[in-house]
């Protein structure tokens, strides 16, 4: 499976269902495959949303209190949360739909580095670090909490920029002996996990602004 899709929703359905629907859903909370006992009736709205649609998979039974947790410790290890999205008569139940929530709530902010990101052998004195598997100059420092201050080390050279990904909030660093030292401040929301991004300077951010 491609290593992109960082969580699968798979659909248990019972009675009638709109696959349209459930792909869409998939799709709008930053979900980029999904599975069923069904996948026939599943085809065309994944080729319709671009969504990958996997070979089913044992997956696990969450909840909104310990989803993120769960998907964030697989992505640590490199590995895909595969998620069971119980589907009765194409309704969710309340607390399926309160774990549907609070995954889109996370993944809007963080989903672009969850995806993409893999592990990294940067090592953080908090929390831990994904690199960019598309654009390895972009690292992500995963924090459960939220320190004074963190130490990066491993990195070759001082980066261009530090900030958390949230409103992309420029944070304060240092880069002595090989140690990258981030000055943290709170984000304006706090979520179970939080996500920082140390962007490395590139040859394009020396291209000087022209305007004709």
């Amino acid at each position: 499976m491609n290593p992109d899709f960082a969580i699968v929703l798979n659909f248990k359905t019972t009675g009638d269902f709109d696959a349209d629907f459930l792909v869409k859903t998939a799709r709008n909370i930053g979900a980029r495959a999904v599975m069923s006992s069904d996948p026939a009736a599943f085809k065309e709205a994944c080729e319709k949303y671009t969504i990958f649609l996997a070979d089913e998979q044992a997956g696990l039974d969450l909840a909104s209190v310990n989803v993120i947790d769960t998907m964030v410790n697989n992505r640590k290890n490199g590995e895909a949360t595969i998620i069971n999205i119980p589907v009765n008569d194409g309704k969710f139940d309340e607390a399926t739909q309160k774990l549907l929530d609070t995954i889109n709530s996370w993944m809007h902010q963080f989903g672009h580095a969850f995806n993409e990101g893999k592990p990294s052998p940067l090592t953080v004195s908090d929390g831990f670090i994904l690199e960019n598997r598309h654009a390895d100059y972009q690292k992500y420092v995963f924090l459960k909490d939220i320190p004074a201050k963190i130490v990066v080390e491993g990195l070759d050279k001082e980066p261009n920029r530090v900030e958390w990904i949230e409103h992309r909030t420029e944070l304060d660093f240092a880069m002595k002996d090989g140690k990258l030292t981030i000055n943290l401040i709170k984000p304006d929301d706090v979520f179970d996990w939080n996500v920082l991004r140390i962007q490395a300077h590139r040859l394009e951010d020396d291209i000087i602004h022209t305007e004709f």
